[in-house]
């Protein structure tokens, strides 16, 4: 999967999933199952956009005697004979994007394990042990905690207060707080640029505060325990500890003397779920149009137009046709192969070749890939055409035409894709006995077309469909 698509797909799950809790569990006195909530969807979040469930679908294919375009009276060969300019890379700008994200990445889980390395070095070497715990006191200006580890700071309160505070903290390591922390800290680092991870950090922080002030109101005055809340504020100094006082007071102590939610209202933690099957729905689900595997030897023909001393057409940035079709025909190859198609490549390599070496008698189907360009740099002309010789040898080519039309409709991307019948002496359609055809697969001189054959992914989902029509099509032979 492309990380950039994925780091995009899982924010959006942070974000779509984040806003009931601001608006509806965030006033619910369910602590512990607000926490739960938003450790969930952080985990699903990052889980649903790395699935890949696919759902093949039959492709509906349509009758062979509609209504084809005929293509226009230039030459479509002559066409792609456009002057030779110089090769210019164009995805610098991504690899400083990747490098750039790579690093701070790397800084910021680096900043984490030397606050953790700083917090356990500090517990070993000025902490007492007491039960299971360490206490390390009067190192640190905050009275806070991490895992077993507990600091206190008693300059400001003594005798019963501090035992309030010990408490307190003793709640948080109990209730393992420090290992949700962690695992927000971890998600952060992948998701620095994402402001809702940074939201949800700061709700889980203010549950565990919440949770705690619950257990202790139980145990302690609620009135004195507010007070001390009051005395001892103070704000948070290390951000993997979890600091007595240190978040939204006046939320708190309101909470603290909050009438509890009634029962009932535990019910509407089921709203999340019409939420995270959307996500699922539309971030990892794919639809397959098409069967999954073809009769046995199968044999299809790419052709990856032009090659060699022959560029082909011109795109922006100086990309050269040749170069992208072969490209697409490896991309298809590879997904063609893993359906169980044989596939042999008229050229594997950027090689010039003979008109006649084209040409392929024995193949179940003969696919030749090409790129278009027309007018200016930057054009506005743009889509997809499947090209079928009106004087093809085999009656099936038109079949074949019409399946791969209909699956190269089902493109996210687009769904301008022409069927053309051409009476043109297009010497690969007119000279294969095997069923043949020549796609256009957009204008390389249009910005949007180009990219998304430039797009790894792009290449793969067309490839796909591609695919899928050749498999309708070898099965309803």
């Amino acid at each position: 999967m492309d990380i950039l698509n994925y780091l995009r797909n899982a924010s959006i799950c942070m974000a779509l999933c984040y806003l009931p809790y601001v608006l509806i569990f965030k006033r619910l006195t369910f602590f512990s199952a607000n926490r739960f909530y938003l450790l969930a969807i952080v985990a699903a979040s990052i889980i649903i956009p790395a699935l890949h469930i696919k759902v093949t679908e039959p492709l509906i294919v349509q009758h062979i005697d509609q209504q084809i375009m005929p293509v226009h009276n230039g030459n479509i060969e002559m066409e792609h004979l456009l002057p030779i300019a110089k090769q210019q890379l164009n995805w610098d700008w991504l690899q400083i994007a990747g490098f750039t994200y790579s690093i701070i990445c790397l800084f910021m889980l680096v900043k984490m394990f030397y606050s953790i390395y700083k917090i356990v070095r500090q517990g070993r070497l000025s902490g007492v042990i007491v039960g299971n715990t360490r206490v390390v006191q009067n190192e640190n200006t905050n009275n806070s905690s991490f895992f077993n580890i507990i600091f206190l700071h008693n300059k400001n309160a003594a005798g019963t207060e501090m035992e309030q505070v010990f408490t307190h903290e003793k709640a948080h390591a109990r209730l393992l707080h420090s290992a949700d922390t962690l695992f927000i800290e971890i998600v952060k680092a992948f998701f620095w640029f994402n402001p809702f991870i940074y939201l949800i950090a700061k709700a889980v922080k203010e549950v565990h505060e919440y949770e705690v002030d619950h257990v202790l109101k139980n145990i302690f005055n609620p009135k004195q325990y507010a007070s001390l809340l009051v005395k001892l504020s103070a704000r948070p100094a290390i951000s993997l500890t979890n600091q007595f006082s240190a978040y939204s007071l006046k939320a708190r102590v309101s909470m603290l003397f909050k009438v509890s939610s009634p029962g009932y209202k535990k019910g509407c933690y089921l709203l999340i779920l019409p939420v995270l099957l959307l996500a699922g729905y539309w971030f990892s689900i794919e639809r397959v149009y098409g069967e999954t595997s073809v009769k046995k030897d199968f044999v299809l023909v790419l052709d990856a137009g032009h090659g060699g001393n022959e560029t082909g057409a011109l795109g922006l940035n100086g990309h050269y046709e040749k170069d992208l079709t072969l490209l697409l025909v490896k991309q298809i190859k590879l997904v063609a192969e893993q359906r169980g198609i044989r596939t042999i490549l008229t050229r594997a390599d950027d090689r010039s070749l003979d008109i006649h070496n084209r040409v392929d008698n024995k193949a179940d189907a003969y696919i030749s890939i090409h790129l278009n360009s027309k007018g200016t740099m930057n054009s506005q002309a743009h889509g997809m055409s499947v090209i079928v010789s009106k004087n093809s040898p085999s009656p099936l080519s038109k079949k074949l035409a019409v399946n791969v039309k209909t699956s190269l409709q089902q493109l996210k991307k687009t769904n301008e894709v022409d069927l053309n019948e051409t009476s043109q002496h297009l010497y690969t359609l007119m000279h294969n006995k095997a069923p043949s055809i020549l796609l256009e697969l957009g204008y390389i001189n249009n910005k949007n077309d180009l990219d998304y054959v430039l797009d790894p992914k792009g290449q793969h989902a067309i490839a796909e469909k591609i695919i899928d029509a050749v498999v309708a099509y070898g099965n309803s032979k």
